[in-house]
């Protein structure tokens, strides 16, 4: 058991608003349930892009393919698949497969899933490139593309790809709720508080040893450990730097660390409202910018310095032939040329000093601090910076209408274990996510063909050609490679970090 102090107890308790409130709950002393502190509120009732992830973090549902843990591909709800023509997949699907309903899985409801998935959700879209599907008999489903599309089975590992029953949508095909084919059932929904799932028995693969899974919304940073340590919760993402250094140190907690594919940036604004429309500025700013000390003095280390775009630890997406560097020299020569001059420690420009606005969003637990830290580091090298800290919603509203010079973001570009999924939705110049007002039509065509190739030379030179000019038109700037934390009481037994970042996998876990 976890060693606390009755007055530590009392004082958690109070900072949580939970004291004495969740006599009838699960407690984290239940050896058949695990209860996790989150930082995003799971709404199992939404069914929108960023909650959607949900059901596949959780394994509410399955997708037809799923990720092992070098993020390559492997059967998931579909044991096999082939490309049997330049513009059509088949997909032969497991037997004997039951949605929690009872409705048994077939290719019918799998086409039935993905139009309801492509209807709803407008992303989809564009991710899956469908033209037509097929139930070819009971367990075979072909899957036709607009164009050769070498990438679709891995994005049929995309959190926004789970394949739902029929139950999970009303009569006017709306969505209701989840029932999908996970080893997890959605139970319970409390607004603002906590989502609750079953194990269920009719799961098709190994059966979870645990009975219940509660996902406790804890939105303040501190707050999430300082649960843990009151015995409130079994486990806790998202976690301070400092949080993780204090937690290291004590036996009675495990704390789980692993580089991850997301990445910390900052996406410019290369429309005419901001000065870094000038590539000149947008080099100058990467060059001026030290990721390492990002890393150590603002996360205590927790992360890596990101100079290229894809994480290093992966080797299936192509890097640039280039990576950033810190290199005030280059960084001068470029403002100079833009027409800046530097003047007691200021660059200016028509007597004005150069001032970038920069935005970013509070609820994730680094995001200030790395804001922060690139405008601390921005202004010692004598540009002005306007740091604003906005919700997520908040933040894009003002991206969206081109009222930024810079929005701090997260995004996990290797999340299906192919390039395409961030370089086209992010920076293709017709991308519904392309808020950057950035276009260049090489990189079109490069990121417009990869997606057509199968592995080989081919598409690695396509892709590395892409990089390439993601790099030199600098229209982000890379800060930190994510590195993965969670914590879990020394009873939590079983658990390990899946590189997507986006998947629990507490199948096997156990207390």
């Amino acid at each position: 058991m976890i060693k606390r102090t009755l007055l530590g107890v009392a004082i958690a308790a109070l900072a949580l608003g939970t004291f004495g409130a969740t006599s009838q709950d699960a407690k984290a002393s239940d050896d058949n349930t695990l209860i996790i502190g989150t930082m995003w509120e799971s709404q199992p009732l939404a069914m929108k892009p960023r909650r959607s992830r949900f059901f596949n973090e959780s394994e509410i549902l399955d997708t037809l393919v799923k990720l092992d843990y070098d993020l390559k591909p492997i059967p998931g709800l579909a044991t096999s698949w082939e490309r049997v023509s330049p513009t059509v997949w088949r997909f032969n699907l497991r037997e004997n497969v039951v949605f929690h309903d009872g409705t048994k899985l077939d290719a019918e409801a799998v086409k039935f899933s993905l139009e309801r998935v492509v209807a709803l959700l407008p992303y989809a879209a564009d991710l899956l490139n469908i033209k037509s599907m097929t139930a070819v008999s009971p367990l075979v489903l072909e899957i036709e593309n607009t164009e050769p599309y070498a990438a679709l089975p891995n994005q049929l590992t995309d959190a926004i790809t789970v394949v739902y029953a029929k139950s999970s949508f009303d009569e006017a095909g709306e969505f209701v709720k989840p029932v999908g084919t996970g080893p997890w059932k959605f139970e319970e929904y409390r607004k603002q508080d906590r989502t609750i799932v079953t194990r269920f028995d009719g799961y098709w693969g190994e059966k979870p040893a645990l009975e219940k899974i509660v996902y406790r919304y804890i939105p303040d940073h501190n707050s999430r450990t300082l649960a843990l340590e009151a015995g409130e919760i079994d486990f806790v993402t998202n976690m301070l730097p400092s949080d993780v250094k204090r937690l290291s140190k004590d036996a009675d907690f495990k704390v789980y660390e692993q580089p991850t594919s997301g990445l910390y940036y900052g996406a410019f604004n290369a429309g005419d409202k901001s000065p870094l429309s000038d590539v000149r500025i947008r080099r100058a700013v990467n060059a001026l910018v030290d990721r390492n000390l990002i890393v150590e003095g603002a996360l205590d280390g927790i992360g890596e310095p990101a100079w290229e775009f894809f994480a290093p630890e992966f080797d299936w997406a192509p890097q640039a032939d280039s990576k950033y560097s810190l290199n005030p020299e280059r960084a001068a020569s470029l403002l100079t040329d833009a027409g800046y001059e530097k003047t007691d420690g200021k660059w200016t420009k028509d007597g004005e000093q150069l001032t970038l606005r920069i935005l970013s969003y509070t609820s994730r637990t680094e995001m200030p601090m790395i804001t922060e830290a690139m405008a601390a580091l921005l202004n010692q090298q004598g540009i002005a910076t306007d740091v604003q800290m906005y919700t997520w919603g908040g933040m894009l509203d003002l991206v969206k209408r081109g009222e930024y010079d810079i929005s701090v973001v997260f995004w996990t570009p290797e999340m299906t274990g192919h390039p395409d999924l961030h370089l086209k939705s992010q920076f293709h110049s017709k991308a519904g996510l392309n808020y950057q007002f950035w276009e260049n039509t090489e990189f079109d065509a490069a990121v417009d063909t990869g997606r057509t190739l199968d592995a080989g030379t081919e598409k690695d030179a396509t892709y590395k050609k892409a990089m390439n000019i993601l790099h030199d038109d600098a229209p982000i700037i890379p800060l930190v490679h994510k590195v993965f934390v969670v914590a879990a009481t020394k009873d939590v037994k079983g658990y390990r970090i899946h590189p997507s970042g986006f998947f629990f996998d507490f199948k096997n876990v156990s207390k």
